[in-house]
């Protein structure tokens, strides 16, 4: 087959032009601009998720190892960080994930963890860094030798350990909590 001299291989008319091009991503920034920030919210909602899921797995392990030590919970130090005889009774036997102590959205709280306000110098931090796993520093509170009802004001420490099969109401009682 010849080709004829003066048809060109190609048409310059077939692309897009430059208005059309400008229009096109015009719309596509409109709507990232509309996208963006219920990603972001979808996002946290996951990071809270996520948190509540640890809390729950943490009860778990909790259970776990009462239910291995004739029903009893491993119960706070009166002093120093209180949060070490948790992550030391339940890592690595019944939970074998460090980030569960961790909540994945404990970055937007670590300036109220830091700050004085808020109970203290600010030395705890509850991000997940290898410093503050060896400080036991973690996103949770368990409230074991404060183990109370919830109706009844703070602080309230009970002379016995707290018993996963003595509590007659359970609802009514503080075991965990996050920042």
């Amino acid at each position: 087959m010849v080709r004829q001299q003066n048809k060109p291989l190609f048409s310059l008319s077939s692309g897009f032009s430059l208005p059309e091009l400008l229009v096109v991503m015009t719309a596509i920034s409109t709507l990232m601009a509309i996208m963006l920030p219920s990603l972001g919210k979808a996002r946290e909602k996951a990071r809270r998720v996520a948190c509540a899921s640890n809390l729950r797995q943490l009860g778990f392990g909790l259970k776990m190892y009462a239910m291995d030590n004739n029903g009893k919970y491993p119960v706070e130090k009166l002093c120093g960080n209180p949060q070490s005889v948790l992550v030391q009774s339940l890592f690595p036997h019944y939970l074998a994930n460090r980030n569960i102590f961790y909540c994945p959205s404990a970055a937007a709280v670590e300036s109220y963890a830091q700050s004085n306000e808020y109970g203290g110098p600010g030395d705890d931090s509850v991000i997940n860094t290898d410093e503050n796993w060896q400080r036991y520093y973690i996103s949770y509170k368990y409230f074991s030798i404060t183990w109370r009802d919830t109706r009844m004001p703070l602080p309230l420490r009970l002379s016995e350990y707290p018993h996963l099969l003595k509590d007659d109401s359970p609802s009514s009682r503080w075991l965990m909590s996050d920042w």
